[in-house]
Parts: structure tokens; sequence; C-alpha cells
């Protein structure tokens, strides 16, 4: 027997009190015969062993109350403290042990991690358990790919099996143990023995014990499998983490201020003061100045780079490390351009300077020196032109479509392309509703009621944070209030909006109606302004609003080329080949070491090849490298971002887990990481101990009378 607080065992010593009160309680009389004493002896000499036996019975009932009183606060633990011990089961087992790896594991406590705590006591469990035993051990990362499966290990496959497990690191990844749950449940429905055993080890974080548990734990009670959990974490005290690190300007352009933006978050107790940051533009190192981080504060420190060359950038930022280091780095792949193309669809042309529908925007999109390359054509010529890749569709009062080039333009938003169509007195609402809406859905945000005279005194701008109008808010009321439109396009309710539909701007009409309207369809998004783009249904073509709110319009939808480049660990990484020089292999340069691994190439019926790889484990850029067929090495870069939601600073206490794992009861183990002695937290005895205690109150307080009664 161990106990959790020895150090209140010292009051044991006040369980003497009652016989000391007793030794001093005990009188000494002087001896007087008398003549009827010799009757009284007699009595007394009948009932004295009976006295004797009643006293002796009550001082030891409150000399062992007082000693329960102490050994129960003194919290006694009724299991074995050696591990070989706590491991021991009656008969043959299949064990399988989880070792956590995800990112809240590289927290360090004395320069030492919790992963490093967890690999040396996955050594321990592993030396501990029987040769008899079936044996598979999984990490919580990759729980399907067991580094032994229902393995009966001898002297030398331990030895190879604790090499092996001492050769691992950790990921970048964050805690799923439901799923991590089900990968173990599926190990031991093909396991041999009987007895069933899941020992997890782990820093008993909050992250990732969810509801979701319930269910297979419960499943595991009914099954009789025993869950043990080896707790080699700390408590955290502070920690500083890059809660995300975005591109804030939609579209990077050479030689052009491309603008990021860095969340930086302190959970510690105590501020911190300005510090270094570093960045990393491919390769090479600038340094970053970090504001003050006041306690439990989040941070937004702008950053501004610019890059000489088109192509794919990898940028890197960190932040000074601390006790957890995994979540100080971000990590992303830029695309940078040298312009973007625009296709001016043209409903209604004409034949003087602005007299054409789209004059005024194509003005608005390339004046200074913008790098807009504009390719303006007649709608008319346009349905039977082949529609390209550009980067922005404008349709323009264009009276209606295809069914063929509908679907085109389906294709090319769905891949990440940007429309904007603009309505007009050309435009058929009907076949619009029926092409373009399709029941919502298609292209076409809302659908077309019809076209209204307006009532309206100015343009209200709707405050969302990412909405590209959202630089119009900054604009006085009075140039907004000059937006008036003589006519424009009602459209319906927004109840039967698409969950992707949100209305960007309104008219400042009694109804609020919309006047532009974004959908966000596959990668691309679309944007449908409820009036014309030239001066047929207001002026707002003449205002200089009108130049800013085109621009930043046209720059938000246009195209994303990156698609799958930039993503969080956990997440896997993919890229489409052309067909034509597909590669027969390809590999995986993966990050921090460089080591290649294989990639999977898929090769679906009707759509490109895809280069396509696991699980990301690690923070930091990938790159993948393959040959293509005449024309040689190639090689696409990729990046990966920590999940940081895993560094929340908040342990989960034994009750607060039970509720996560249904009538499955777990026995909760210390490991002290300096031998194999461990502490059990789920047998403690003081419950029995009080219940003994007030046993023994109760019992006194009913012998006391009786022992003092006048006889």
């Amino acid at each position: 027997m161990s106990f959790l607080a020895p150090a209140l065992l010292f009051g044991l010593a006040l369980a003497s009190a009652p016989i000391i009160i007793h030794l001093l309680n005990r009188r000494r009389f002087l001896r007087v015969d008398w003549a009827p004493m010799k009757y009284l002896k007699l009595t007394l000499k009948s009932n004295r062993r009976r006295l004797r036996l009643e006293q002796w019975l009550l001082l030891a009932i409150r000399t062992l109350a007082v000693a329960m009183l102490f050994l129960a606060v003194a919290r006694p633990v009724g299991s074995g403290a050696n591990l070989a011990g706590f491991l021991q089961v009656q008969g043959r087992a299949s064990r399988v042990i989880v070792i956590d790896d995800s990112l809240s594991m590289s927290y360090q406590t004395n320069g030492r991690s919790a992963f490093e705590q967890a690999q040396q006591a996955a050594s321990s469990i592993v030396r501990a358990v029987g040769a008899q035993d079936s044996l598979t051990v999984v990490t919580s990362s990759r729980p399907a790919q067991a580094l032994v499966r229902h393995a009966q290990l001898e002297d030398a496959d331990l030895t190879r099996l604790e090499a092996t497990i001492n050769e691992l690191d950790g990921s970048d990844q964050a805690s799923t143990w439901a799923s991590t749950f089900d990968a173990v449940n599926r190990h031991l429905e093909t396991s041999v023995f009987p007895l069933k055993e899941v020992i997890v080890i782990t820093d008993l974080w909050a992250n990732g014990w969810t509801p979701d548990l319930t269910e297979l734990c419960d499943r595991w009670a009914e099954e009789d499998v025993t869950l043990r959990i080896v707790d080699v974490g700390q408590e955290p005290e502070a920690n500083r983490r890059v809660l995300s690190f975005v591109q804030s300007d939609p579209v990077a352009l050479v030689d052009t201020e491309v603008r990021f933006t860095a969340e930086i978050q302190n959970d510690g107790a105590e501020p911190l003061t300005a510090g270094q940051a570093t960045l990393i533009v491919d390769d090479e190192v600038q340094a970053l100045t970090l504001p003050d981080l006041p306690t439990g504060e989040t941070v937004e420190v702008p950053i501004a780079l610019t890059f000489d060359e088109p192509g794919l950038h990898r940028v890197s930022l960190s932040i000074p490390h601390d006790a957890l280091p995994n979540d100080d780095d971000s990590h992303l792949v830029v695309d940078v351009r040298r312009m973007v193309e625009v296709s001016l669809v043209d409903g209604e042309p004409g034949l003087g300077p602005f007299e054409s529908e789209l004059d005024f925007l194509a003005v608005a999109l390339t004046a200074g020196n913008a790098p807009w390359q504009m390719h303006s054509v007649l709608a008319s010529e346009w349905a039977n032109q082949p529609i390209g890749a550009p980067d922005v569709i404008v349709l323009g009062n264009v009276e209606t479509l295809s069914a063929e080039r509908v679907q085109q333009l389906e294709s090319l938003v769905a891949a990440g392309a940007g429309l904007m169509i603009f309505s007009g007195e050309q435009v058929d609402v009907e076949e619009y509703n029926r092409l373009l809406y399709r029941g919502g859905e298609g292209l076409l945000p809302l659908r077309i009621t019809e076209v209204r005279d307006a009532d309206t005194s100015g343009l209200v701008i709707e405050p969302h944070a990412d909405s590209p109008l959202s630089p119009l808010l900054k604009l006085s009321a009075e140039s907004l209030a000059r937006v008036r439109p003589k006519r424009f396009a009602s459209t319906s309710v927004e109840e039967e909006a698409h969950a992707d539909v949100r209305v960007l701007a309104r008219w400042n009409n009694p109804a609020n109606s919309p006047a532009v309207i974004e959908k966000r369809f596959g990668d691309g998004r679309v944007l449908f302004w409820t009036m014309t783009a030239d001066r047929d249904w207001s002026d707002w073509p003449t205002e200089a609003s009108f130049v800013l709110a085109m621009r930043m319009a046209a720059d938000s939808v246009a195209a994303r080329l990156l698609r799958w480049e930039n993503v969080t660990t956990g997440q896997p990484l993919r890229y489409a080949l052309d067909p034509e020089f597909a590669p027969q292999t390809a590999n995986l340069s993966v990050p921090p070491t460089g080591d290649e691994v294989p990639l999977v190439i898929e090769r679906a019926e009707n759509s490109d090849p895809m280069l396509v790889s696991d699980a990301t484990r690690r923070a930091g850029h990938y790159f993948a490298l393959w040959d293509e067929v005449g024309v040689g090495g190639q090689m696409h870069p990729f990046a990966a971002r920590p999940d940081v939601t895993d560094s929340r600073l908040e342990r989960i206490e034994g009750g607060e887990l039970e509720q996560f794992l249904g009538r499955l009861t777990p026995q909760v183990i210390r490991f002290s990481g300096e031998s194999m002695d461990v502490t059990t937290a789920g047998t403690e005895l003081w419950r029995y101990a009080v219940l003994v205690l007030v046993s023994l109150v109760v019992v006194e307080s009913l012998l006391a009378p009786w022992v003092g009664r006048t006889r």
C-alpha cells in the first residue's frame, strides 16, 4: 500500500491520545476497611472481567477512530506500485499499446518532452509484458500502421522493438482519440486471446477527448476490455503560439507588395515583451520584430513581402521557441504571378468611347500600373470560341448562355476561377434562372424575380471581415450615398439562398434589396451585381468608389492556382498531373530530414492523374519529385502548418475523462520517468477508511453510555 499524502501520516501519533487520557484518569485511592466492604468486593469481583472488557473495547474503538481519521486524509492507494504487478492479468492477453505522438507531447519540462517520457514508459511496459501475451504497438497519429502487430516477443524481438520505439519522432498533428480508438478496435477484433487490454500512454491534454468515444467505450465495457492510461504529462504553465499565418492579398503579383497576417497568441501567465521573429523566404532569412504580447491576448502582426520572380515561393514564420516549440512555426506556399488575365464578355457593344457595356470596368481595372491583362470579346463571338482558362470572367448584360457554355463555366469556376455577372436590359431572366440558378445548385447566387425601377438613397456595405467590398467601409457616407441606381434586378428572398451565398452590399431602400451577392462555387467565387456595369442603370461608373470596388472585387475572385498546396498537418497532399506526361512513379521529400517516401498516383476514370500522399505528420515544406517523359525532373512544393488546436493549455482530470468513456472505467497511472514504479490514481481507498471511521464513531457513541451506566 502507498499513500498520495504520506506527510499527513504524522497524525497517527494522536491515536495514542485516548490511551494517555485513560492512564491519566487512573486514581490511587486510600484503602479503608469497613464492615460492608467485603460484600462490595464480592460484587466487584464478579463483574471485574466484564467491566474491563467493556472499557478496553471502548478504548480500542476510540484509538482506532483517530487512526482511521488520519489514514483517510493521507489517501491510501490499494493497488500495487510495481509496473509488472499493475499489468498482471489472469490468463493470456491481447494487448494494444498506444503511444501519443501528437503536437502537445512536445511540451518540455526541465528540458525533457512528454514524448520522450512516453517512449521510456512504452519501453518499460514492453519489458514488463509477458512473452506469452500478444502485443500490438501503435502511435496515435498512425494507429493503423502498427510497429508490431499481434506479436509474442522473445528477448531479441523486445530489444528490436525498444530500439524502434526510441527512434520514433513526434508529429505536429492534433489528437483525435475517436479515430485512434476505432483503429485500435480493429486490431482487437483480429486478436487471438480472449482477454483484451488497451494501454494509452499520453499527456492527458484535453484536446481530442470527445463524446464520439462513448459508443465504442460502452461496447468495450460489455466485452470486458481493460483500458489503462499512463499519464506522462505535466501541468502546462505557459505557451506562445502562431495561431495562423495567411496571405491577406488574394493575388500575389511580381514587384508588388504582398500582405500577410500572422496571429500570435500568448497563453502564459506573464506578458511577453517584444521579441525577434524570423521570416524565411526561399531560404533567405529575414528578421521580424514582434510587438508586446499581453497575457491571454492574441495579436495580429502585419507582414509585407515583395517578390521579384513569378512562380511558387516558400515562406516560413518562426517566433522564439518556448516549452512547446512545435507550434512556434508556420509555413506557406505563395503563387506569385506576372499578371491577372481577365475576359470581358460584352453583351451590349457600342460604337464610341464608353458606349459599350464594360468600357468603364476595363478602365477601372487597367488604370495606373495595374498588371491586368484584358481580353474583350462580344458575347455573340464568345459563345462560339474556346472558353480558355482566364483568372476572371466578366459577363456584362449578356442575354443568355447555352447549356454547354454554362457547363464549361461551372467546371472553370469550380476549379478556382472567378466569375462576375452584371445585370442589364438584355438579360433573359427566365433563362438565367433555368440555366445559371438551377434551383440554387448553379452559379447564380439568387433567383432573379424581375427588373424594377429603383427608389434608393445610396449603397450600404455589409461589414463582412473578408468581403472584397470591405475597403468601401472606409469611404465617407456621402460618397456611398451618391450611388443611386435608376433600375436594378430584384432577387428572391434570402431564405432560399444556398449556405455558401451571402449579400455583400444592399440598396438603401425600405426592402434592403441586395445590390451585390457572392456565392462560393467549388474552389471559385461568383459575384452577381444587380445593376449594369455602364451608366444605363446608374451613374456609379463615374464615381471614384466604382474603381475601388471593381478592382477589389476582381482581385478577390481571381483564380487561385493553389488548391491543395497549403494544408494543416493530418491532411494529405494532392497534385493534378498532365495526363500526357504522367510518370509511373513519384516520391515526396518530407521535413525536417528531407527523406523521400513514395507517392501514390491515382488514375481514376474521367479525371486527370493525381499525386496523393499519406496524411502529413510534420509541419514544414514538402516537395513532390517525379520525371516527366521527354521533359525531365519535376518538382512541386507544398506547405503543412502545425495543427495548433492541440496546443491549448488544458489538461483533463479523471472525472472529466470518464464522461467521454461511457461505462468503461479506465485505470489511470502516473509514470515518473525515473523508474518502473508507478502510482495508481484510480484505486484510492480513502472512501473505505471514511466508512470505517463513521462506523466506529457510531459504535463509540452507543457503547460509551453503556459502559458509563450506573450499576
